[in-house]
Formats: structure tokens, C-alpha cells, sequence
């Protein structure tokens, strides 16, 4: 049962990750940071294959994308093959061997792929690579979360690092609210005035504690199949009680840390209050997107790409809120270490295969990556179909906030109204007063994803949705698993 996390695509397995990614297991890889060299005629012809995921909406959008490139540039023609984002990455490493030009990359896996030699660094010198000042443009977190340095294993923008891929989009996942049925609820119960419910839908952030009695108040009178919330995301609880699950070196568990613990427990807590279900409406069959547009729960997590299915629902009125936060390790609001509003970003990038060198087509395929991740036409078709919010920040800020040019409101797109909270998100903590940000989700930073499955699997099967085990009960107990299998991941990896 997958009681606390939304998937995004597939996780790859241990097995796959041992025997058909890694370079050279045990030794680091065997990526390489040698500069892109552009390979590029406009003379020449080029049949270049782009493989990405989606189901028939967004395969028709970046189908009319990809057509519009072509037109820019008739000399370079696009295969393109998708799949559903369950079988995605088995038939893209089905294809190791033989990738195509271009291709998603989760996040979640990009350690392993990179590490693995199998994307083109796609920095050169003399202006060759990537379009740096194009890419300025482009949200900081998003580029630099493509970058590693394979002589020093380190992820990020760094000296000595190369650029193995661009960003797709960048994907905030926050709480949306259904307005009609929170209304309804409000006007039931009279709560009109009642100071936690005004809170929780002001557009502020709100405390774990604000959350879980507004929550109760509106659920009153709902009936029994109807809930808050069908699940919970980990992450966000984690990341919004200024908690982790391992230290920056991501050698040493932090499961038993008190902020850690509360984050846990304030899931299960959810789940004892009947905000939540005890058995989870995202595993049961049902589904937690099912269950908010069948109105049987009064949020849900979405994420930008979700209101293009919203927008086709008449009458089916959504807005979004930031998730609340917690009161960090001291236990105590209004304090130097609590938690601030942090949801998790999920992100793919455009990656071109390393053997497009081989093949004579790199630069043809860096093309496409480039017009697919910063093209002021291609994002903002992007973001009016409910594909993604832009990657280019002055778009965000400029156009797509405030619908500028109208273009959201002429197709009858104007849910979410409240759609700065996902470039608030986006834009990170700005400053100490900043209340909204996000994280990168949590499988980036570690080399095989196994680990998380066995943590939620541990907590969803432990009694603690049911009262019968606390947080610190069931992390206690599962800490030395977890140390073992970061032990076994980074001698994996690092040798």
C-alpha cells in the first residue's frame, strides 16, 4: 500500500541498478565530464529519436512542439515515441545500449544514469555547449540539479562538474482544495469566522496544529466516506519540520532525530483523527485523484500538470494552499528552528545519449533539448495547455502570474487563482522572512531508490495509522535497516 507518496513514474530496482546502469559498480562510474563538442550542419539532414512519457493529452502537446521546432528548423527531423509513465523507464533501459537522442530523466534516477556514463556532458568550450545565458534565465535550482562531478561524486553545480542534462520543468506538489465542497462544509458547520479555518484558507502557511483542527471542524457532518486528505506526502512533512532522513554527507541515518519522529507521527496522527483513512485511499484500488474528484475528500495533493484534466471537469472548482509546517527539533513555535511551508519539487530533465557523439546527431539533439527547455514559444504553450509552470523565470513572474497576455483566460484556464503559490515553491526561500519554498524530492540525492520503499512499506504495515505503534517506536526499530542500506549504497557507488 502506498499510503504517503504519490508515484512519479517508476523507481528502478536494485537488480536494475546493479547489473545495466552503473559504468563500472563499485568504482565510481564511469562518467566523464569531456566538453560537448557541437557536431551540427545546418547543410546536413538529421533523424534524430526523442523518447519521453505521458498519456495522450500530453503526447498531442509535445507532439505539436516538436512539430513547431521542425518547422523552425526543416532540416532536423523528430521521431517521437512515448509511454505511460509505469513503463517508461523499463523500456528506456530496455534500450541502454541503444538510447535515443533525447529522453526524460527523472530526477530520481539521474545519480545513477550519469554515474553510469550513459548522458552527454553537455558543457563546451568556445560556446559549443549549452546556451549558459539562455539557461540564466531558467530556474537556479532546476539547471544546477543536473550538474555532477564523477572525481568527486558530487551532485550539483561545482568546480569540475559537467552538465548531463536540462531541465524539463519544474514540478511544486502542494495541497488543493475543492472550493465548492469546503464552502458547503463551512456553511454546515458555521465557520464562517472561525479563526484556524480562515487560516488554513488565507493563502498563508499554517502550523501542523492549525491544520488538524481546522480539518476536524470542516469534516463535521461529511459523512464517513468522506475525508481531508486520502493520503499524506512524506516529504513534505519531513522537509516542513526543518527535518531530514539522513545527514549532508548521506552516509548517517537521522531517522530517530526528534524532528524526524514528530514528522512521522504527525502523519499517523491524520490518520487517528480521520482526516486521513486508516487504510489509505491511494492503495486500495481507488486512488487519491479519484477520491478528490469524486468529491470524497476535501484536498488532495496536485501538482501543475494535474489542472489540465481539472480544466476539462465542469463546474469542478479547484485552488491550492501551501502545506503547513511543523515547530522543528525544539519542539516549540516561534522559535530559530522551526519548520517553514516546504513541499517537494519533482523535476525531469532533457537528456541527449552520450553515444549521439558516435552517431554525429549531438548537436541536432542538443537543439531540441534547448528549444523543448527554453523556447519563449514552447513554454508558454507548455504552460497553456497545464503542462508545467515555465521554466524561464521572468515568464513566471511576468505572464504566467498574472495572465498578462491573457492567454489562460481566453481558454477558460483560470484555475488555480491562487497559482503564485507554485512559483513560490519554485523560487525557493528567498530570505529569512520568506514562509514558501521547496526541496528537491529526496531519491535524487541517493544511488539506488530501494531504500524508500522499504521505509514506507516499514511505516504503512506498523500499526501506527491505527494507534498501535508510535513514530518513535517504528523508526527505532527500522534505523538499523536503513544505516545498512546506506552503508551498502554508497560502498556501491563510491567502492
Amino acid at each position: 500500500m502506498k499510503h504517503m507518496t504519490k508515484i512519479f513514474g517508476v523507481a528502478l530496482s536494485l537488480v536494475l541498478g546493479a547489473t545495466m546502469l552503473a559504468g563500472c559498480g563499485g568504482t565510481g562510474g564511469s562518467a566523464n565530464v569531456d566538453p560537448f563538442v557541437n557536431d551540427y550542419d545546418p547543410n546536413k539532414e538529421y533523424n534524430i529519436e526523442f523518447l519521453g512519457w505521458g498519456d495522450a493529452k500530453e503526447q498531442a502537446i509535445y507532439q505539436r512542439i516538436i512539430n513547431d521546432f521542425m518547422a523552425e528548423y526543416p532540416n532536423i527531423h523528430v521521431t517521437y515515441d512515448a509511454s505511460s509513465a509505469g513503463e517508461y523507464l523499463t523500456k528506456l533501459t530496455g534500450e541502454i545500449n541503444d538510447l535515443p537522442d533525447v529522453f526524460y530523466l527523472p530526477d530520481t534516477e539521474f545519480l545513477q544514469w550519469v554515474d553510469g556514463g550513459h548522458l552527454l556532458n553537455l558543457l563546451g568550450e568556445n560556446g559549443e555547449g549549452a546556451d549558459l545565458e539562455a539557461l540564466s534565465n531558467v530556474w537556479d535550482n532546476a539547471v544546477n540539479e543536473y550538474y555532477y562531478n564523477p572525481e568527486t561524486y558530487t551532485l550539483g553545480k561545482s568546480e569540475g562538474a559537467g552538465l548531463f542534462a536540462l531541465p524539463k520543468d519544474q514540478g511544486p506538489f502542494t495541497l488543493a482544495y475543492n472550493i465548492d465542497l469546503v464552502n458547503e462544509q463551512i456553511e454546515k458547520n458555521d465557520l464562517q469566522n472561525d479563526e484556524e479555518v480562515t487560516a488554513l484558507f488565507s493563502g498563508e502557511p499554517v502550523t501542523w496544529e492549525v491544520f488538524r483542527s481546522a480539518m476536524k471542524k470542516l469534516l463535521v457532518g461529511a459523512g464517513e466516506n468522506v475525508y481531508g486528505i486520502p493520503y499524506y506526502e512524506l516529504e513534505h512533512a519531513v522537509y516542513s519540520n526543518n527535518a531530514t532522513f539522513f545527514d549532508e554527507t548521506v552516509t548517517t541515518s537521522t531517522l530517530t532525530s526528534t524532528a524526524m519522529v514528530d514528522a512521522v507521527q504527525f502523519i499517523g496522527d491524520l490518520c487517528t483523527d480521520g482526516i486521513t483513512p486508516k487504510d489509505g485511499l491511494a492503495g486500495n484500488g481507488d486512488g487519491a485523484d479519484n477520491a478528490f474528484y469524486q468529491e470524497r475528500a476535501l484536498m488532495t495533493f496536485v501538482g501543475p500538470w494535474d489542472f489540465a484534466t481539472i480544466w476539462e471537469m465542469d463546474g469542478f472548482n479547484v485552488d491550492i494552499l501551501p502545506v503547513p509546517y511543523g515547530p522543528g527539533p525544539d519542539r516549540e513555535y516561534g522559535t530559530e528552528d522551526d519548520g517553514k511551508s516546504t513541499a517537494f519539487i519533482g523535476s525531469m530533465g532533457y537528456c541527449v545519449a552520450a553515444k549521439t557523439k558516435e552517431r554525429g546527431t549531438s548537436g541536432a539533439a542538443l537543439m531540441l533539448a534547448e528549444y523543448l527547455c527554453f523556447d519563449e514559444s514552447a513554454q508558454r504553450k507548455f504552460y497553456s495547455f497545464g503542462q508545467c509552470v515555465p521554466n524561464l523565470k521572468d515568464m513566471a513572474y511576468n505572464e504566467y502570474i498574472p495572465d498578462s497576455l491573457g492567454i489562460m483566460a481566453d481558454e477558460g484556464h483560470t484555475a488555480p487563482a491562487s497559482r503564485h503559490i507554485f512559483i513560490d515553491i519554485v523560487d525557493g526561500f528567498k530570505d529569512e522572512n520568506d514562509k514558501i519554498g521547496g526541496k528537491t524530492r529526496i531519491l535524487y540525492y541517493t544511488y539506488l531508490t530501494s531504500w524508500r520503499t522499504n521505509l514506507e512499506d516499514t511505516i504503512n504495515q506498523s500499526g501506527l495509522y491505527t494507534g498501535e505503534k508510535t513514530a518513535q517506536e517504528v523508526l527505532e526499530a527500522f534505523e538499523p535497516s536503513f544505516q545498512a542500506s546506506l552503508d551498502e549504497m554508497n560502498e556501491y557507488w563510491k567502492g
